[in-house]
This record gives structure tokens, C-alpha cells and sequence, in this order.
């Protein structure tokens, strides 16, 4: 037998000769490059450029390596895996954050390298918490955490509470774990930020089946994250939380609960973690009617699974997120699909959006060193370190020379707009309804699911005259009357009901309704709300990020909370509210920095902007600047007890 022969039929960590070259072939080549650069830190690895390209868009930017380079690096990690490679020398911190600027092609700031990391070195919880004078175990019992919500926010404060060893109770009102993933089970149901970026830190290297997560993916991770640390023993499902009354005698929380069985019972705690979310509320519209129609019926959230729309006359009543996402997925079925826009979205399209991840690349992620670390860093760069802030922020200057918004977000409008009359521009009647009088970013986002390529089928029409009414047996809009036999509400969620259905009363009784009457729900950070003591937030009032995926925020808030805990355990504090200046002069900066955002001058009928005319959901603060603050908290904030 030859020597070629011989190293054909030879295996390299489960793959032959040309499956590890066909593999390499499908590595991001920039990711390649720091993955085999960190396992070698061959000098002519790094000397190699990068350039900065936009992606969605111009939404966000990646750092994509010079073409010329590609050959070279597939052909080092070819001869690399062949000769069996291994992971190399763990960097130390400067060399670990030089890499991270290598990779964008930049110097990384302090929040892009503390937060980005965790996927890039060995410890298991980088964005855990832990003590600093550690208690007893008769000290740390005697203090009870009940978490209300079990879905990724509330299952993360689990874990890191078992960690310290501090019990709790975890309240779902759902039969099972996943909060928003369990029960938004559409059709078509997926995340639109990158699946190695919507995860957790200390869940190394999951196998997803997507570039972006499934809602049965995402609820499958919620339920091995529950499993692999061992929650559900501290998970009451089917319950419901009904009221929570501070006692200041005690400094406890009383929680009211319901459980499955409808029996009311009482639980005491001395803090309370609202991990309940932002999309907790469905929003039943409000049409005449409503409650005639004999057809079948849903919301988005309440999906019947044992309804066959196939062959049906179906309608859907609104085009947002959710309905731009499901809408292909009744085009498909129905015999014919009516669609009740409102009002037009900025739709575009990400590519790879619906695309598996193949057994080539899982065997990257598996078996080349580093290479998972650095592609999940990467996602992470595109999301977090993108800039999509810059979209966001409104120029006076531009303005003043006849710019709509930004150089920036007019670019953008100008490539959706673009994006739109491709997909439609040879159907007048349809583009003129598709193109936003708003700028991007000023609502949300959507991303294309194949919401245009369906709007192009025989078998559906996009009516955008107002709803009158519901009829017995369809629907009347200003242009006539449509009879269906099935309709779909996509109408989202009431978003400013923070905390709901629970009735909060706080220090001296004063309860949440009366706290937030003047202009809508507020808090300190997003997280904590004046003579509300031991109760933290997460995903709070105006505590949406301006970029980044959800989960590391999530884990970075549950954080914020934890660490005020352990500082009550550790000193002998009682209680903590946040002080009312502080509160009030950071909602006041808060005020005037959203008069910059594009959601403070556009967006007015978006579930960013509550029933007061204030955008309660997004935070102006860039990343950094906020970031800083929520790294540690700072008790002279807060008033002790």
C-alpha cells in the first residue's frame, strides 16, 4: 500500500484525510485563524488582515479576514489536524485580549473583553458569583430567595444560588421551564440572534442544530439546563404567584401563591427575584366584536396543534415579529391566507437564517482546538461589539443639513428599501404597502423568514385597511367583508405590564400601580424600584440593551442581584431599597439621553413606547457605559438597613 493511499484511509480525529479538508472548507476563515493562531501563535498567522464588512445590512459589522489569506489558513489547519494538533498553552490575560483585538482587527474595550471571554478561557461560571467572606451553612440557610419565572433568567439565578448555597424556590405559572420558549410554540418560532451567542456562559460547547435556534431547540437547551444542574427539585410549575407584600418587621417578602391544584398558599422570603421577563402579557386585540366570530380562534401563544389548517381560509391580524415569522408557514397550508397589516415593517434579511449547522462544521466545534471558543467570541463580536447603537442615535448635525436620522440609519433605510423592491418591486400594489414611514430601528427589527416570497403567492393578499370588526364568521375592514375559517392573532404582547399579574405592595404599603402612575413602570438600572427593598428586576423597565444577545445581559443582571444578596448575607444587612435621588436622577438622565434615540422621535404605535408616550422598554446607554455601572454594585446607592 502506498503512502497516499495509507494516509487516505488513515483517521484524524474521526475523519479521513478529505473529510477534514472538506471540513476546514466550511470554517469561518477568520475564526480558523485565531483558533489555530492560539494553538500555535505562528507570526504569520497574525500578520495577517482583517477587514470590516457590514452585515444585515450595515445593521452590524463582522470582521471578515482578506480573501488572498483564506488558501493559506485552510491549508496550516489542514497540515495542523493531519499531524494531529492540539490545543496548546492557555494564554494568559494579555496575550488572551491581544488575540481578541487580532481577531476584530482593533483594540477590544474593557466591557468587549471582561464579558466576551467567558467563551475563550477555562473557568466554568464567567459570569458567576461567589463569596467574598464566606457564612456559615446555618447562615446561608436561614436565607430564602423565591425567583419568579423559570425561564432562562430565572434557571440561570438557580443555578448561581446553588453555587452559594443559598435556598430558594423557583415560581412558573407554566407547566413546564422555558418562559418565553415554552410558550411561544408557533409555527416557524426561532430566535433571530445567533444560537453560539443566545446561550449561556457556563454551558460549553451545545450541540444546536442551527445557526439560529428553533423554539423546540430552545426550549430542548431550557429543559438540559434544568436537568444538568439539577433545578426542577426547587421548581413549583403550574403555579402562580399572586401578590408579594413586604413586611418590615420581619424584612421579609410574604408570597401569595395558587398552585395547580387552585389551593392558596403562603410563602416567606427575605428577597424576591422578578425574573418574569418582558413578553409575560399577551395582547388581546381590541376589535368589536371579538367575541362573535364561530370559526376557530387563537393567539400566537395559545397555538392549537390539533388544528389542521390545511385547505382552510385563514386571516392573520398582525405583521410584526411574530406574524412576519409564522406567515410563510400558513401560506404554505392554507388554501388561501389573508394578512391585516397595520402598519409596515423594516424586514431584511440575515443570511444563514434558517440554515442546520452541518456534521462538518459540529466536528470543528468538537474536534479542531479553540475553534468553538473563538466562533462563539466571534458571533458574540458581530452582536455586542457591531455598534448597532450608532443606528440608534439621532445627529442634530445631519439633520441640520437635511438627513432624516444619522448618515448611518439613512444608509440602512436606503439598503432595506433596496431589499424590499427586489423582493416585491414588480408588484406596485404590494411594495408601496411594505416600505416604513418610520426609520429603522425606531421598532423592531424583522428579520425575513420568507415573508416577502410569500406575500408573492397566488394564494395570499395583504390587506392594510383598518378592522372594523369581527363578524360571526370573519372579518370587516374598510375595503369589505372576508369570511375564514380560521383566525390567527399576532399581536404580541403588552410589554409595559412589567412584573404582571403579581400585586407588589412595597415598604408602607404603597403598591407597583401606584409607584409607576405618573408615566409608566421605572427602575434604577432596570433592576430596582424605591421602597421596594430586597426586590430585584431582571429585564426590567427601560432595561433592554442597545445591542448584544439577550442571555449574557441576562446573566449580567442576575448577577447584579446576587452580589446585593450576598453582600446582605456577608455584612448583616437586612434590607436594601435603592434611594430615591438616585432613582430619580438616573430616570432623569435616562429622559434626556432617549431624546438622542431614534425610539424617542419615531415609534410612537410600537410596544417600545408604553401607553404614557414614554419609551419604557430600551435603555440609551451604550453597552460600556452601562455595563460599568452593573459590574458591582454600590451600596451608598441603595439605603441600608
Amino acid at each position: 500500500m502506498s503512502e497516499s493511499v495509507a494516509r487516505a484511509e488513515t483517521l484524524f480525529f474521526g475523519r479521513t484525510e478529505s473529510e477534514v479538508r472538506a471540513a476546514i472548507a466550511q470554517a469561518v476563515p477568520n475564526v480558523l485563524r485565531l483558533a489555530l493562531y492560539e494553538a500555535t501563535r505562528d507570526p504569520e498567522l497574525a500578520a495577517m488582515e482583517v477587514e470590516r464588512k457590514p452585515y444585515w445590512g450595515g445593521a452590524f459589522f463582522v470582521s471578515e479576514l482578506v480573501e488572498r489569506h483564506v488558501p493559506r489558513v485552510q491549508e496550516m489547519a489542514t497540515d495542523f489536524i493531519l499531524r494531529g494538533g492540539s490545543a496548546g498553552a492557555k494564554p494568559s490575560a494579555g496575550e488572551l485580549r491581544g488575540m481578541m483585538d487580532m481577531l476584530i482587527g482593533q483594540p477590544v474595550s474593557d466591557f468587549n473583553y471582561e464579558v466576551g471571554r467567558g467563551d475563550l478561557i477555562d473557568d466554568p461560571f464567567p459570569l458567576g458569583v461567589d463569596w467574598h467572606k464566606e457564612p456559615s451553612a446555618e447562615v446561608k440557610q436561614a436565607f430564602h430567595v423565591v425567583i419568579i419565572g423559570a425561564g432562562l433568567a430565572g434557571l440561570s439565578t438557580g443555578i448561581q444560588l446553588d453555587r452559594l448555597g443559598i435556598p430558594y424556590t423557583i415560581v412558573e405559572r407554566n407547566p413546564e421551564v422555558g418562559g418565553t420558549w415554552w410558550v411561544n410554540d408557533y409555527p416557524e418560532a426561532r430566535v433571530d440572534i445567533a444560537s453560539h451567542h443566545y446561550q449561556y456562559s457556563f454551558m460549553k460547547n451545545y450541540p444546536w442544530r442551527h445557526y439560529f435556534a428553533t423554539q423546540s431547540e430552545l426550549l430542548d437547551y431550557a429543559r438540559t439546563v434544568a436537568a444538568r444542574f439539577d433545578l426542577r427539585r426547587n421548581i413549583r410549575l403550574s403555579t402562580m404567584v399572586t401578590s408579594a407584600d413586604w413586611d418590615e418587621e420581619s424584612a421579609t417578602w410574604r408570597v401569595g401563591m395558587r398552585g395547580p391544584d387552585g389551593q392558596e398558599e403562603m410563602l416567606v422570603c427575605n428577597a424576591v427575584i422578578s425574573a418574569a421577563g418582558l413578553f409575560n402579557s399577551i395582547n388581546m386585540p381590541d376589535i368589536p366584536g371579538i367575541g362573535d366570530y364561530q370559526g376557530k380562534m387563537f393567539h400566537t401563544t395559545a397555538w392549537d396543534h390539533g388544528y389542521d389548517f390545511s385547505g382552510k381560509k385563514v386571516a392573520l391580524i398582525g405583521a410584526g415579529s411574530t406574524g412576519a415569522q409564522l406567515m410563510p408557514a400558513l401560506a404554505e397550508k392554507a388554501e388561501h391566507l389573508t394578512v391585516y397589516q397595520r402598519s409596515p415593517q423594516w424586514v431584511s434579511a440575515i443570511d444563514g437564517y434558517r440554515a442546520e449547522i452541518s456534521a462538518e462544521v459540529q466536528w470543528l466545534f468538537d474536534n479542531f482546538p479553540n475553534y468553538w471558543g473563538w466562533y462563539s467570541y466571534f458571533t458574540f463580536c458581530i452582536n455586542m461589539g457591531g455598534d448597532p447603537e450608532g443606528l440608534q442615535d439621532v445627529d442634530p448635525e445631519w439633520q441640520r443639513k437635511g438627513g432624516l436620522i444619522s448618515h448611518r440609519n439613512d444608509e440602512l433605510r436606503k439598503h432595506n428599501i433596496e431589499y424590499i423592491k427586489s423582493k416585491v418591486g414588480h408588484r406596485p400594489d404590494l411594495s408601496e404597502k411594505l416600505i416604513p414611514n418610520f426609520a429603522p430601528f425606531a421598532k423592531r427589527p424583522v428579520v425575513d423568514n420568507g415573508w416577502f416570497d410569500a406575500l408573492n403567492r397566488p394564494n395570499v393578499d395583504l390587506v392594510t385597511s383598518p378592522i372594523r370588526r369581527i363578524t360571526a364568521d370573519g372579518i370587516q375592514s374598510d375595503d369589505g367583508d372576508r369570511a375564514f375559517d380560521l383566525i390567527v392573532l399576532g399581536a404580541g404582547f403588552k410589554t409595559e405590564r412589567y412584573m404582571w399579574p403579581v400585586a407588589y405592595r412595597g415598604r408602607g404599603g404603597v403598591s407597583l400601580e401606584e409607584a409607576w402612575e405618573k408615566d409608566g413602570a421605572r427602575a434604577y438600572l432596570g433592576i430596582s424600584v424605591p421602597d421596594f427593598p430586597n426586590l430585584f428586576v431582571i429585564y426590567g423597565p427601560n432595561g433592554q440593551a442597545r445591542s448584544g444577545g439577550l442571555i449574557k445581559w441576562l446573566e449580567i443582571w442576575s448577577r447584579y442581584a446576587l452580589r446585593m444578596i450576598v453582600t446582605m448575607i456577608e455584612d448583616g444587612h437586612r434590607s436594601l431599597s435603592v434611594r430615591h435621588d438616585v432613582h430619580d436622577e438616573y430616570n432623569h438622565s435616562m429622559d434626556q439621553a432617549l431624546k438622542l434615540c431614534v425610539w424617542g422621535q419615531e415609534g410612537s404605535a410600537s410596544y417600545y413606547v408604553n401607553s404614557h408616550g414614554r419609551s419604557s422598554v430600551n435603555m440609551p446607554w451604550k453597552p460600556a457605559e452601562f455595563y460599568a455601572w452593573v459590574r458591582e454594585p454600590d451600596l451608598d446607592k441603595y439605603d441600608v438597613r
